[in-house]
């Protein structure tokens, strides 16, 4: 009995131990993604908002039967993921930021800091404006610069 009650104590605690070291390892792997990691996630969201704008309108269709009020067309109600609220981005916006991070891409980090600073001034109030903060920081402490 001594013996199976040292067993189960042996256990417990390898146990105990390998749970700790998958809940390490599982904190590791939510760290932070390397820049590029980052640029192509960025180039992603970019890509489909783009892709939003590109959707051919409906004011040249009509539905039968639906009341209520008119709405805007889909591309002219851009919006960015994550976002609360209403706040559009408009497809200058889109277009800008997305040339700043394919600088980026590219490996011309200093020329998308000026564009991504450029942008800032140009699109204050932009939804946009929290991912441009954050590139820019990404890019500033890279070692490419």
């Amino acid at each position: 009995m001594k013996t199976f009650i040292q067993r189960s104590v042996l256990w417990s605690l390898c146990l105990i131990v390998m749970s700790a070291w998958i809940c390490a390892h599982a904190e590791e792997k939510k760290s932070d993604p390397t820049l590029a990691q980052y640029l192509e996630q960025l180039q992603i969201q970019l890509d489909h908002t783009a892709r939003r704008v590109n959707q051919p309108n409906t004011e040249g269709s009509s539905v039968v039967g639906l009341r209520g009020a008119k709405q805007e067309s889909a591309s002219k109600q851009l919006y960015w993921k994550g976002k609360k609220g209403k706040e559009n981005v408009t497809p200058d916006e889109v277009k800008a930021f997305r040339a700043a991070v394919d600088q980026a891409r590219t490996g011309k980090n200093t020329e998308a800091i000026a564009s991504l600073k450029a942008f800032q001034e140009k699109y204050p109030k932009s939804a946009l404006i929290p991912e441009v903060q954050e590139t820019l920081a990404r890019l500033s402490a890279s070692p490419n610069q």
